[in-house]
């Protein structure tokens, strides 16, 4: 259902501690993180190869990780260099060791063959350090499969219901400005694009900086990319903005921009977690905390709803889901996915 030959975000960057052992389960995979004095963030199999103790349980010594049922201790290429009271290491004694990367404020692993990791692959996924924005980073557990979540992500005319109050900061119009949007999705490479226009929309109380203006165009638009990151530009523009842009990106001074960067990383087949960072441009530091508020209310309000959705579909007979007009970045997306997963498998095959 995933791909596996690409970049998983792990964590934020500040999730992984010098001397510390983070424990994860990516893709149904155990996986205990350290990061070194070097602060290198390592991933080994968080099994030890004596009696499969986690070595999640372990301990750090410098840059290597001691399993602390026996004391074996791996180096960072998830070989063993020592095995107390045995001089011999077999040459077999090893895990796997994930490849890591960090890059805009996250940590990422290469879940599929380490040959093919490369880090230009890794999306530009901008991050909550970026100078641009004033973002606070988060992260939400699902009991949900990530499945569920990138169809939520895939349409966003959800939040006319879901985020009534959030999002749509309790404006009928508001909400329903992202129903009768101009709106234009294509397949990308690795992903989706959707661009939507709502001109001439009263202003949305939720977070619109521009208090002497009552009414604005707003555009927005996000990238849906393998394996789920989720990347959107919200800006609010002068009533007329829309016409003269012609429905393309808007030209001109906007009055206010919100961005966010988003990711979805399965864990098993029924759970997944979603890193989340969203906040206003730069220049409007000080409104980072209300933000910060109201995404965090908002992806609570998709995680609720999303969670229901699963307990129905788990005690449904056969389940099936029927497609409308909305979904159509959702299948998309969808043919992108399975053009990446026929590829792996004939890369298995030979």
């Amino acid at each position: 259902m995933y791909p596996r030959n690409c970049w998983y975000m792990a964590g934020w960057n500040r999730d992984f501690a010098t001397g510390a052992i983070h424990a994860e389960t990516i893709l149904g995979e155990a996986i205990a993180f350290y990061r070194t004095p070097a602060r290198a963030v390592v991933a080994l199999e968080d099994r030890c190869v004596h009696r499969l103790a986690p070595l999640s349980h372990g301990r750090c010594e410098g840059a290597n990780l001691r399993c602390m049922y026996h004391g074996l201790l791996f180096a960072p290429d998830g070989k063993v260099v020592e095995i107390p009271g045995q001089d011999l290491v077999p040459q077999q004694a090893c895990v796997r060791a994930y490849p890591i990367a960090e890059r805009h404020s996250a940590v990422w692993i290469w879940m599929g063959d380490p040959a093919l990791a490369d880090e230009d692959l890794i999306p530009d996924f901008v991050g909550y350090e970026h100078a641009d924005w004033a973002m606070e980073p988060g992260r939400l557990d699902y009991a949900a499969p990530a499945s569920l979540i990138h169809d939520n992500l895939l349409d966003l005319s959800h939040i006319a219901y879901v985020h009534a109050n959030s999002f749509a900061g309790g404006s009928a119009a508001a909400a329903t400005g992202w129903l009768n949007a101009d709106l234009s999705a294509m397949r990308l490479d690795n992903g989706v694009r959707v661009e939507r226009w709502m001109a001439a929309q009263p202003v949305n109380p939720a977070g619109h900086s521009a208090r002497d203006v009552e009414t604005i165009d707003l555009w927005t638009r996000y990238d849906f990319l393998m394996p789920g990151i989720f990347l959107q530009r919200t800006e609010r523009h002068p009533v007329g903005t829309y016409e003269r842009s012609r429905g393309a990106r808007p030209e001109g001074e906007p009055l206010f921009i919100t961005f966010t960067c988003q990711a979805v990383t399965p864990l098993t087949d029924d759970t997944a977690c979603y890193f989340f960072a969203y906040g206003p441009w730069a220049r409007e530091a000080e409104r980072k905390s209300f933000f910060a508020e109201l995404g965090l209310k908002a992806f609570n309000e998709d995680r609720v709803m999303i969670e229901a959705q699963q307990r129905r579909i788990a005690t449904t007979s056969n389940p099936r889901m029927m497609p409308m007009a909305m979904d159509k970045a959702v299948l998309l997306y969808e043919g992108v996915v399975k053009r990446k997963l026929r590829e792996e498998a004939r890369l298995g095959a030979d």
